[in-house]
């Protein structure tokens, strides 16, 4: 019995050190519990939830004009090689500024390559125009629902938000392109605020053996959820000169303003009006 085992121990201890007060012991045999309760109401279908997905991201891109934001650009070589320390091989930061509904606008601010001199591969990141962000909700457009089966595998309540998890997968295994994952959807808005994707075969196969994981994560600024971070981590089929036999490629986002009102006049005086 617990309560026996309580009273031996405190009376073991009472006697190696003695005490001149009274000796408490700790009472470990309640427990409380709650009736269960059936809950009668229909929950949400998988088709609702895409349709509700797919309705989320386009108000959440309908809400914004214009965007600027500084984007931190990192590759890392030898990440995951055993035997192997990490070594930033570049960074850019750049200033980047975008408005409906064509026009983008990069600045530079600050460059580093660990060896600038020698040739090998090389990365870089091309912007889009658009609000859509269609790396996180590729998988969720409703022209994609052909493409991709759908499952719920659970829902999380956070605070006050109810996070729904959808796995997806390729209904066709001939394209190795296409992508796997999980993406986490907040109901208070119904939009995708992180995405783990992978791959069961290298979409590129001639330079990479594998792409270990690919995170998305978006946040939330001013009310509006945007791209925050975005890691890939992959291994190459042989070593390049650059990168490695692994590497990180990692985006970072910050400083983000989203409708300020941008001149148009921004994008035609100096800087690059695309990249």
């Amino acid at each position: 019995m617990p309560f026996l085992l309580v009273a031996a121990l405190a009376a073991g201890l009472s006697a190696a050190f003695p005490s001149h007060g009274p000796t408490l012991a700790t009472e470990d045999t309640m427990y409380a519990s709650v009736p269960e309760v059936l809950v009668s109401a229909p929950r949400v279908t998988l088709a609702e939830i895409l349709d509700r997905v797919a309705r989320g991201e386009a108000r959440r891109e309908s809400l914004m004009t214009d965007q600027s934001f500084l984007i931190t650009l990192r590759v890392v070589r030898d990440a995951a090689t055993p035997g192997r320390a990490p070594e930033l091989m570049s960074e850019t930061v750049m200033r980047v500024y975008k408005k409906k509904p064509d026009k983008v606008r990069t600045q530079v601010l600050r460059r580093y390559e660990a060896k600038p001199k020698k040739s090998g591969a090389s990365v870089s990141v091309r912007l889009r125009p658009g609000m859509d962000e269609e790396i996180v909700n590729f998988a969720f457009r409703p022209e994609a629902r052909r493409e991709f089966r759908y499952r719920i595998l659970g829902r999380d309540l956070l605070g006050d938000h109810l996070i729904y998890r959808i796995g997806f997968e390729p209904r066709s295994l001939l394209d190795p392109t296409m992508p796997k994952g999980t993406v986490w959807i907040d109901t208070n808005d119904f939009v995708i605020v992180r995405q783990e994707v992978a791959f069961d075969r290298s979409p590129a196969p001639p330079i990479l053996k594998s792409v270990d994981r690919m995170v998305i994560e978006r946040g939330n600024a001013g009310g509006y959820w945007v791209l925050k971070r975005v890691l890939l981590r992959a291994q190459a089929t042989l070593p390049l000169p650059k990168l490695g036999r692994s590497f990180d490629i990692t985006m970072r986002f910050d400083e983000i303003s989203i409708n300020s009102g941008l001149a148009d006049s921004l994008f035609t005086a100096g800087g690059s009006a695309s990249q």
